[in-house]
């Protein structure tokens, strides 16, 4: 993984990354493969995931989870008590956190969000996103078999994915909508503070220069697409395996409800960063089922490139498939077992590489963390051995290097202060066994009962899990 995407690594973006020829389009930081213009762009866009930007974030993200947390409550049959008859209707998760996500992200983007917790009307957004991430990975994989003129008979979207166009063109419609508004109204909205505030406002420390509008909007279109789909994917496993996993569930409840004495209590503070046990068990659960869980492609360039000890010729493609080392036994002994104490190190202890993403600094939630020596939001550190030396991650569902996800501390605290809040609200338990593996479906890697089935699309697809909600006992 270092000699892949490590800081300063003879490799780059696999030409899969490209935009479509024949669409004319604006570069964003997911599709630059050139590396300074990635760089450029990356020193901008960082600063929108800036401490002070998150920390204006906060409130807004705290409102659309109560918003879920609201809407769980109201699927509760009155009165509302301890009995059998307390539960909800089955309610399937991947859907409310993809509600939650997608509210989030376009608020803190458009300056209003799309509403899916409280309205069906743009909910219809979801599968579009995942239709398009799938075309995505496909492109990713042929890219010279979908490179032809949208046109041609031959066309592969026209037989793979014949419904795009109209919803490619129904989203675009409402992302320039919410776009003008935002921009109409950039005096008023800048007040907030918020990421794309700060995204508006940044300039390349380097340079001088801001990004353009049509830069601008092509990062917003990218958070969108990507911001939503991978935290709810987190989200969603991470109650899949607690509603499965009874000592885990117990332990956490214990944590965040010792900890917290009312629901309005859970925001950043040094009463969230002591939920090491919350912290675990989101890193379990991403380790288990990675948010993006395939090969990130990358081309060696020339020169070539030693990977593991081996020399690759330029022009190669190569690449980390998530999920395999995530579930590799060497790192992670038992690997499709949830075990969040694996991401617990005793101070006292020497960290092992298993404990890597404890050393990353930057974090919101890990303030005591040392900052990195690199330049902000560049990229992220390797942990170090006692030595000094570099030392192999195992985990690393935000990647390394310069192509690591800025948005990583926003996303830690996103999940935290959703998972706590519904945890310290209600209680849940599984409805049924969606998500689950089936041990007779005979296909080689679902079979698993007990693990969270998703299928990769660049990001991940998901069903479920689906989930029953109570009020909890209030002592």
């Amino acid at each position: 993984m270092r000699d892949i995407y490590g800081q300063g690594r003879n490799t780059q973006k696999s030409s899969g990354y490209a935009p479509h020829p024949y669409f004319p389009a604006v570069f964003n930081t997911h599709n630059s493969i050139d590396k300074e213009m990635h760089g450029r762009k990356r020193r901008i866009v960082s600063q929108g995931f800036s401490s002070a930007a998150i920390n204006s974030s906060e409130p807004i993200i705290i409102n659309h989870v109560q918003s879920l947390c609201s809407a769980l409550i109201e699927s509760i049959p009155e009165p509302r008590d301890l009995s059998e008859s307390g539960w909800s209707p089955p309610q399937d998760m991947a859907a409310w956190t993809n509600y939650l996500t997608l509210d989030v992200i376009s608020d803190l983007t458009y300056g209003q969000p799309f509403s899916l917790l409280t309205s069906p009307d743009l909910r219809w957004l979801v599968n579009a996103i995942v239709s398009g991430n799938r075309r995505i990975y496909l492109r990713f994989a042929f890219p010279a078999l979908f490179n032809v003129k949208p046109s041609a008979w031959y066309n592969p979207d026209k037989w793979i994915f014949p419904g795009m166009a109209a919803e490619r063109k129904r989203f675009l419609e409402i992302s320039t909508k919410y776009s003008e508004k935002r921009v109409a109204s950039q005096e008023k909205m800048s007040r907030r503070n918020d990421i794309m505030s700060a995204l508006l406002a940044a300039k390349d420390p380097k340079t001088g220069t801001k990004l353009s509008e049509a830069e601008v909007w092509g990062e917003a279109h990218l958070m969108i697409a990507a911001g939503g789909d991978t935290t709810s994917t987190a989200l969603a496993s991470v109650l899949f395996y607690l509603s499965r996993n009874h000592a885990a569930y117990a332990r956490l409840n214990n944590e965040i409800r010792s900890t917290f004495h009312s629901v309005e209590e859970i925001r950043q503070g040094s009463l969230l960063n002591s939920c090491n046990y919350l912290r675990a068990c989101l890193e379990e659960a991403m380790r288990l089922a990675p948010p993006a869980p395939g090969a990130l492609w990358r081309e060696v360039c020339g020169g070539g490139a030693i990977i593991d000890g081996r020399q690759i010729p330029a022009g190669y493609d190569v690449a980390v498939c998530q999920y395999a080392i995530c579930h590799n036994a060497d790192y992670f002994p038992e690997p499709y077992v949830f075990k969040p104490e694996r991401f617990i190190t005793p101070q006292s202890k020497e960290k092992s590489r298993d404990d890597y993403f404890s050393h990353v600094a930057a974090s919101t939630l890990s303030p005591s963390l040392p900052p990195s020596t690199l330049s902000p939001g560049i990229s992220t550190p390797l942990p170090l051995t006692p030595g000094g030396t570099e030392m192999p991650p195992s985990f690393a569902p935000f990647l390394i290097g310069p192509r690591s996800c800025v948005a990583k501390p926003f996303a830690y605290l996103e999940m935290s202060l959703a998972i706590a809040r519904l945890v310290w609200l209600m209680d849940f338990r599984a409805a049924d066994s969606t998500g689950e593996g089936r041990p007779d479906c005979g296909i080689v890697g679902r079979e698993r009962k007990e693990e969270f089935q998703i299928v990769d699309m660049f990001s991940s697809s998901k069903e479920g899990p689906v989930l029953q909600w109570r009020m909890r006992e209030m002592k």
